[in-house]
């Protein structure tokens, strides 16, 4: 084995595959698969990840033999690094935030000759000590930068060395990047994660701004604006400004939703603010600023490689996947309009709303928004003799074990006469007043046919759940004899009792 000329060591901040092609490139070996075989590893140790190398004891024990000196002590770093707490969350809407592809400061390797572990980091746009963002293509020809020891040097594609480069024009960074920036220098272990989840929530959702759904990927996918998309998700939690541009020009992008009522024009934002684990001046103040107050500013871009596969859909791919705007699913439609997924549930069972690539009874099915608004517009209607509007929290619904959900679908399957307002076709439903009354009473005895769990009984007697207990001890009720493990109410009883009230 040819002994290595040059055998540096680890510097303070490296990131574990800018050391291996350092070493690499001292000793003129520059492919991650040339620099592998020469520490003896074997293919099947190539490149991890895309680039990232992980830290494990034969690639260490490899470095000692190589290198001809003990150096675990300088490589625990790498260790650390590759062990932080919130590394991977599977949880969050970018579950490891560790890049696939490299993204540097060039400035930085033109003067130092290192790659910083922090720019590996899905959620970090820009260098603080030359306030430029991080680049993934060569700035010179613009081409996608190579994984491998030539990093260090230039450009493989035109030859460029970093030095020959004129500096960056210089990005604002934000005060919450610098924070980090701070803690993963002095203790990245100690890095809140409730922050990093809400930056990877704003990351998503930057990068899909007029979207309702947002999927949760395994890592960022390779993208060569990156930076500037992460930069945006900075400002959109710290700048109210920013977030009220958002919210308009959702208003605009999204406008063909309008028949749905407001809130299902601006449900990117509120979707977005509703799911942050942490009080942001941004969604907080920028939601109260008034719509007509706001200047539009510049128009935010889309991206579908921040849609997951499975979602896609070849007849909604146009342009930048304008199409993904309006696709709901159960739990987008329940956040937008505030209500249960139950209540959702009930909206759209029975088929009354066509889906898409996939399984009709799957709780994951999803709708395209003009084709809701298509199958409600067969039913619009004004106000007419006999009909009243209905209240979508109306207790009738309580009282009756029914949802505006479930008077919605029978709207839509004719089986009550009814209609909706053609301003907001959700929010405003029109009955004819005498079935209605018909149709409540048909709930309850369908929902008191069998046994009632006892919260639900609270709720349709408007009362506490120990009334009710108090109700079953006066012999007004009975308990399900069936469920003798957990407390409902004999189904017959409770119609009888309510029948009496009424």
């Amino acid at each position: 084995m040819t002994r290595l000329a040059v055998r540096p060591l680890p510097v303070e901040g490296e990131s574990l595959t800018g050391y291996l092609f350092r070493l690499g490139m001292l000793n003129c070996v520059f492919r991650p698969s040339e620099i592998m075989d020469v520490l003896g590893v074997g293919k099947s140790s190539h490149v991890v990840k895309g680039w990232c190398q992980p830290a494990c004891d034969y690639l260490f024990d490899a470095l000692e033999t190589r290198l001809e000196r003990p150096v675990r002590p300088y490589l625990r770093q790498f260790e650390r690094q590759d062990d932080l707490p919130w590394q991977r969350d599977w949880t969050r809407l970018i579950q490891d935030v560790r890049t696939g592809y490299p993204r540097i400061c060039t400035q930085c390797v033109a003067e130092t000759g290192i790659l910083d572990w922090r720019w590996g980091l899905a959620f970090t746009s820009t260098c603080p000590k030359h306030a430029s963002l991080l680049t993934a293509e060569c700035p010179g020809c613009k081409k996608a930068l190579t994984p491998s020891g030539t990093l260090l040097l230039g450009c493989d594609k035109c030859e460029m060395d970093w030095a020959e480069f004129e500096a960056p024009m210089a990005s604002e960074m934000s005060d919450l990047e610098l924070q980090l920036w701070a803690q993963l220098e002095q203790d990245p272990s100690n890095v809140d994660p409730t922050v990093i989840q809400d930056l990877c929530r704003a990351i998503v959702y930057m990068m899909r701004p007029f979207d309702s759904l947002h999927d949760t990927l395994e890592a960022a996918p390779r993208l060569i604006e990156h930076s500037a998309y992460v930069a945006r998700a900075y400002r959109t939690l710290q700048e109210p400004e920013f977030f009220a541009q958002w919210r308009k020009q959702c208003h605009e992008k999204r406008k063909d939703l309008m028949p749905l009522g407001e809130e299902f024009l601006e449900a990117p934002c509120q979707l977005f603010r509703d799911g942050l684990l942490n009080d942001w001046s941004g969604p907080a103040r920028g939601s109260s600023i008034p719509l007509d107050s706001i200047a539009l500013g510049d128009e935010l871009s889309e991206n579908t490689r921040y849609i997951a596969q499975p979602r896609r859909e070849a007849a909604f791919e146009s342009g930048e996947g304008v199409g993904y705007r309006y696709q709901l699913d159960i739990a987008s439609i329940a956040s937008i309009k505030g209500w249960s997924e139950e209540v959702t549930e009930d909206l759209v069972g029975n088929g009354v709303f066509p889906t898409f690539k996939n399984v009709a009874q799957s709780k994951k099915r999803r709708f395209d928004a003009n084709q809701i608004i298509g199958k409600l517009r067969q039913f619009a209607v004004q106000t007419a003799d006999g009909f009243i509007e209905v209240d979508a929290d109306s207790s009738a619904f309580r009282r009756n074990f029914a949802n505006p959900g479930m008077l919605v679908n029978d709207i839509l399957k004719k089986v009550i006469p009814g209609g909706f307002g053609e301003d907001k076709f959700l929010s405003r439903i029109f009955v004819h007043e005498s079935r209605f009354a018909k149709w409540l009473l048909q709930q309850r005895k369908s929902a008191t046919r069998r046994s009632v769990p006892l919260n639900k009984v609270a709720v349709a007697l408007d009362c506490t759940e120990q009334d009710v207990r108090r109700l079953v001890e006066e012999q007004k009720l009975k308990w399900a004899t069936h469920r003798e493990w957990e407390k409902w109410i004999d189904g017959p009883s409770l119609f009888e009792y309510m029948i009496c009230l009424d």
